[in-house]
């Protein structure tokens, strides 16, 4: 099976396998195959099958891709052994398995045998459990006991496991593969836990099922987990030296191999194997052959976990964009049409689900409605939920007869002071325009502050209000009541728009807000919402959008 391997970049080594006729490469946890790379364009780039060949093709990526050191313009077809360069990642295509050079280096390096005096007492243990043996075309008479025999074996290896993507499945084909070719007693993978302190068996075999309790030597595995190298105990029952031993005695091992299970650095592992009856022992060629499983063995954990932690992303994106559809959902679907006043607004969250919100609320009476914007402290799913609360309470409470607006806020800092988790809070403006008395009421909780252009461009900043919603149940609100004039354009945003931050660190502020708003007070509503969303891409550039980005234009004519 034709597969990616990646030869520099955040995650070197690993092994995509391409499984599907079509396989999408980029930045985006959407692909098929993510990048980390920052040069590497969300949707980068493809592999895909035809005419009995793979191709690959650049997806009009920022900064293009590479085929074999040099730029092209068109589709290309992949032989074994392309190197594709996408960004900083380096890249290459394989149809078939590794060479015989770089299986005779991994299984000859890192290994030696210990001396067996001074190892202390046993201290750990584990239950024993069943697994299916795999069948491989290996003679059934004798062990392997020569190098190419080996290398044979570590193709099987390879061949084996490579593709396999689900943990549990790839531990129980290793397991086979072991008992396949060195004919254990016993054998044990032990995988570290997630806090990497502690070792657990996930993969038990052994051939005595009369024990209920399983013991191996803990010093044997110490010293392979601290110097990194498969170790081997020859004929250890016979060793006068292990009188001390517990775990010798109890289980009466004659030979054991552990073989550290050791990729990028980072260690996963061990495998243990011995031998307690027969006089068969162990020497240097299972050692080699074992040493050389293990590194194959690693690569495929390795892949294994990173597919697990793949899958787990892609299902969270895929809720995340389910989450971010019902947000974005709940947001107005039209604006007010009142007579002689202009509204336009947008909402974009920096992450798939955000923390700004704003709504337009008919009143119960008359075409007044309801203005409001809010900012929860944080983002995500969390920011998100306290944020649906609080435009369903918003939404009762504006319909209430003593709907005032701070009635409104002080009975929605309550729910807030209730519901929302330790340093969560909520900022917001929530006003009512009146386009038949042409006036606007509004309060400020904690919010920043709109601005309010008359005709000649002077600005005012509506400052009344109150403390932030969540933090004190009992906070007082103040409320202010503007006359609406031809000509006036109110900006109600979050400061997701003035904290707009590029490359350098330099933030858009309110002053080049104020000046493209002024720029633009002869255009519609919508255009100058455009304007405002425009000039704080540009200011940006490449650089990620670091907060929530909500805006409000209402332009009275």
């Amino acid at each position: 099976m034709a597969r990616l391997v990646i030869e520099s970049g955040a995650d070197v080594g690993m092994v995509f396998p391409i499984i599907n006729l079509t396989v999408s490469i980029g930045r985006s946890v959407s692909n098929s195959i993510q990048i980390i790379d920052r040069k590497v364009s969300r949707h980068h780039a493809e592999i895909f099958f035809k005419d009995s060949a793979y191709y690959f093709r650049d997806l009009d990526s920022k900064n293009g891709s590479l085929i074999n050191g040099k730029p092209f313009t068109s589709e290309m077809p992949l032989v074994s052994g392309t190197q594709l360069t996408l960004g900083d990642t380096i890249l290459v295509f394989e149809s078939g398995p590794e060479d015989i050079d770089r299986f005779s280096e991994t299984t000859s390096r890192m290994i030696r045998i210990v001396d067996d005096s001074g190892w202390g007492q046993p201290r750990s243990s584990v239950a024993a459990g069943k697994q299916m043996p795999l069948e491989l075309e290996l003679p059934k008479d004798q062990l392997p006991k020569d190098s190419d025999k080996r290398l044979t074996i570590l193709y099987q290896v390879a061949d084996a496991i490579r593709n396999i993507l689900n943990l549990d499945d790839l531990l129980e084909q290793i397991m086979s593969i072991l008992y396949e070719v060195t004919q254990p007693d016993r054998g044990f993978i032990l995988l570290k836990d997630e806090s990497g302190k502690e070792l657990i068996p996930k993969a038990v075999k052994s051939k005595s099922r009369d024990v209920d309790e399983i013991r191996i030597s803990s010093t044997i595995v110490r010293q392979c987990l601290h110097d990194r190298v498969s170790i081997l105990v020859s004929d250890a029952a016979s060793d006068q030296r292990f009188a001390a031993s517990e775990s010798i005695i109890i289980n009466s091992i004659r030979s054991a191999i552990c073989a550290p299970l050791v990729y990028k650095e980072e260690i996963y592992g061990v495998i243990y194997i011995d031998t307690q009856t027969g006089v068969a022992t162990y020497g240097n060629e299972e050692l080699e052959l074992v040493n050389g499983i293990a590194n194959q063995s690693a690569m495929a954990i390795a892949n294994a976990k990173l597919h697990a932690r793949l899958v787990e992303q892609h299902k969270m994106a895929k809720e995340m964009e389910i989450a971010r559809t019902i947000q974005m959902n709940l947001l107005p679907k039209v604006y007010p049409t009142l007579e002689g006043i202009d509204i336009s607004a947008m909402s974009m969250p920096a992450k798939k689900v955000g923390g700004d919100y704003y709504d337009f609320l008919p009143m119960p009476a008359g075409s007044r409605y309801g203005i409001a914007i809010a900012d929860v402290s944080g983002k995500g799913v969390p920011a998100a939920i306290l944020l649906a609360t609080i435009r369903a309470s918003l939404q009762i409470e504006a319909q209430q007869k003593d709907a005032v607006v701070t009635n409104v806020v002080s009975r929605l800092n309550k729910m807030a002071f209730r519901d929302a988790s330790n340093n969560m809070f909520i900022t917001m403006v929530y006003g009512i325009l009146d386009p038949v008395k042409r006036t606007f009421e509004y309060t400020n909780a904690g919010h920043v502050y709109p601005l309010l252009f008359d005709a000649t461009g002077k600005i005012a900043q509506l400052k009344k209000g109150g403390f932030f919603l969540g933090i004190m149940e009992n906070s007082e609100y103040e409320s202010e009541t503007i006359n609406l004039e031809s000509g006036q354009t109110f900006v109600l945003y979050s400061d997701g728009v003035t904290d707009t931050m590029n490359k350098s660190g330099e933030l858009f502020g309110i002053e080049r807000l104020k000046k493209v708003i002024r720029a633009h007070l002869h255009c519609t509503a919508q255009e100058i919402r455009d304007a405002i969303h425009e000039a704080c891409l540009e200011f940006r550039k490449e650089a990620d959008q670091f907060d929530d980005f909500t805006v409000i234009i209402m332009k009275i004519q």
